[in-house]
């Protein structure tokens, strides 16, 4: 009899506690994280899944001439946010490449090239960059092609430019693509 009072009251506790543990501590955890995850969502702009960069190349590939540097970014549908801005930098290297951003220009492919409205600024600070502000953004599920002059550099070799892009929105994220790579052969050369 006192035998089967202990057993009883033992299996009580254990009802107790599990029904305490699933029905109060798990739900008050997922109900706590979604909360963060949705005042997270409201606060920081960022991509739900990265943009792409899917081809870069230079008009032309001899050394000390002007070319056009094609950079071509794809949002993709499920992104769940416009891009507002790209920052391309150039890394270190034998010779800084000169930018002309007043002569560069930005397009949205869907079919076909349409040109928008874009603020191309340089930043000569420390590093060799050229910024684009697009008064535009570009919708999920399209792709920007980006059109920039440049001055190629006089010695041949690889150069490499990182890709960065932001999305619309307060307090954006930014997202690094990875690096373009050009190489520019010298005229009469074995590069």
């Amino acid at each position: 009899m006192i035998n089967n009072t202990i057993k009883y009251k033992y299996y009580k506790f254990l009802l107790f506690l599990f029904t305490y543990f699933f029905c109060e501590i798990i739900p008050l955890n997922y109900f706590q994280k979604s909360i963060f995850t949705t005042v997270l969502a409201q606060e920081i702009s960022f991509f739900r899944y990265s943009p792409r960069l899917v081809r870069s190349n230079a008009t032309f590939k001899m050394p000390d001439v002007i070319s056009t540097y094609i950079f071509e970014i794809e949002i993709p549908e499920n992104a769940d946010n416009n891009l507002r801005k790209v920052v391309i930098n150039q890394q270190i290297n034998l010779e800084t490449i000169t930018f002309f951003p007043e002569d560069s220009k930005a397009f949205i492919i869907n079919g076909k090239e349409r040109e928008i409205e874009a603020n191309f600024t340089l930043n000569t600070e420390g590093k060799n960059e050229i910024t684009v502000n697009l008064l535009q953004p570009v919708k999920a599920g399209e792709k920007l092609k980006l059109a920039i002059k440049a001055r190629n550099p006089l010695y041949s070799g690889i150069y490499q430019f990182g890709v960065t892009v932001y999305p619309e929105g307060n307090n954006p994220r930014s997202l690094y693509l990875g690096n373009a790579r050009f190489s520019f052969d010298m005229r009469g050369g074995r590069f």
